[in-house]
C-alpha cells in the first residue's frame, strides 16, 4: 500500500458520519416532524435546517478538506 496516498474526507470519518447515514437521518428528522406536529410551516422550517447541514457536511466539509489537502 503506498504511503503516500492521500485519504478522502470519509475514510477518516466514522460509520455513524458516512454520506448515507447524514441523509438517512435528515430525512427521518423529517418524516418525524411531520408525523409529530402535522404542520407543513414547521416541517418546511426544519426541512430549510436540513437542508442547510446537508451542504455543511456532504459539500463544503469535504471540499475544503480537499483543497487543504491538495496544498
Amino acid at each position: 500500500m503506498d504511503t503516500n496516498s492521500k485519504k478522502s474526507f470519509w475514510d477518516s470519518k466514522p460509520y455513524w458520519c458516512q454520506p448515507w447515514s447524514i441523509i438517512s437521518f435528515g430525512v427521518l428528522v423529517l418524516i418525524f416532524s411531520w408525523k409529530l406536529f402535522n404542520n407543513i410551516i414547521f416541517t418546511s422550517v426544519i426541512g430549510i435546517f436540513v437542508f442547510a447541514w446537508w451542504i455543511l457536511f456532504l459539500i463544503l466539509a469535504p471540499n475544503s478538506y480537499q483543497v487543504l489537502n491538495d496544498k
